[in-house]
This record gives C-alpha cells, structure tokens and sequence, in this order.
C-alpha cells in the first residue's frame, strides 16, 4: 500500500515538471510569459516570498551549473560535452550576473557558496572519469537541473512580484528548454521525443534537427 502511494506521488510529481517544462518549450504560450496577463505590475522595488525564494534557488542553481561545467571542460574529452557544458556556463553566469545586479537592490543576498545538496553533487562527481563521468554529468546538470529549474522559473514568471525577477525567469526559460532538449538528445531521454513533437510540428520535407548547443 505504502509503495502504491509513493509510486503514485512520484507520478503526479513527475507529470507536473513535464507539463510545466513542456509550457516552456511552446514560443509564445501563457506559462512562459504569465505576468503579461496581470492588470496591474508592481513597482521594480516591491517583492513578495516568491521572489525571495526565486534568488535563493536560481542562485543556488547558477552556482551548480558553473562548478559542474568548469568540472566538465576540466574532465571530460567528449566534444559534446565539452560544448554543452560551456553553454551551461554561460547560461548561469548570465542568471547570477543578473541576480546579482537586482538582488542587492531589495535588501535579498544571492547565495555565494553551495548547500549542503550542491556540495554532496560536486564530491560524487569529482570522483568519476571518462565516460561514467560524461553519463553522470549530463543526467544531473543536464537533464535534473533543467527539470528543477523549469520549475522554478515558472514560478517566478507566474506567481514573482518584482518585475526584474520576473524578466530574468523569463528570458532564461526558452533557454533552460534549449538546454534539456539538446541533453536529452545527447542522453536519448525519453521525454523529449514529447516535447519535440509538440514544438515542431511535423511537415513534409522538414530538415531534421542536428544535436547543435544553443549559445
């Protein structure tokens, strides 16, 4: 009975980062740019407790993408890899370079050192080489990181008060869906065949899609 329930936690969980990483795949849909619809924007000095957290997490996230990747050009000979893992550098620079020009400015501080789940991921995985690395690096800063982060940004884009938050969650969505499709190409992730094929449809005589890291 136990094992049905957490099955059946672990299900509705699941579902709940695919939809929401799938809104961030379709241009334009509501999930990707929720606060366009509100009647009346706050002032770029008001936040609320979704804001707050949206530092805390995307800071902490910002942080784990560089270290893994700067661990990824140091470890790995997969040109693939390499090349994904620069991608996930600058992805994250760019986040806390923006988290860190806007956060001061409302009193919250972005995390400058790693907690405790951050560390225990960078000892795991400064103790693996080659090709175990390679698997172990784009399942955790590819595929979990961008699932966790797609969630978070969504929150931020859809419930955040702070108008500067909420740009930087939305420009960093498209890219965190980039990302997890160009991972799970290079992984052979199941679900994105789904996201795929409900953000390109399908025409006669359409180029297929190369394994290309978007910059």
């Amino acid at each position: 009975m136990i094992r049905k329930i957490l099955t059946s936690v672990g299900l509705l969980a699941f579902g709940l980062l695919t939809s929401l990483l799938i809104g961030t795949a379709l241009p334009g849909d509501n999930f990707v740019n929720a606060q366009t619809n509100r009647t009346a924007p706050a002032r770029n000095n008001q936040l609320n407790a979704i804001d707050r957290q949206y530092v805390l997490d995307a800071g902490q996230a910002s942080l784990a993408g560089i270290s893994l990747g700067k661990m990824a050009l140091q470890r790995s000979t997969n040109a693939s890899v390499k090349q994904f893992a620069q991608a996930e550098i600058n992805e994250q620079v760019d986040v806390r370079n923006n988290l860190t020009r806007i956060a001061p400015k409302l009193g919250v501080a972005v995390p400058s050192t790693p907690n405790a789940k951050n560390q225990a991921l960078s000892a795991r995985m400064s103790q693996l080489k080659g090709e175990n690395f390679d698997k172990a690096f784009l399942q955790e800063a590819g595929i979990n990181a961008h699932l966790e982060n797609a969630a978070i940004y969504q929150r931020e884009a859809a419930f955040g008060q702070n108008q500067d938050l909420i740009a930087v969650a939305n420009k960093g969505l498209p890219i965190i869906s980039n990302h997890f499709n160009t991972a799970s190409s290079l992984t052979n992730y199941r679900v994105a065949g789904l996201i795929q094929g409900i953000n390109t449809p399908s025409t006669s005589g359409a180029a297929p899609q190369t394994n290309t890291v978007p910059q």
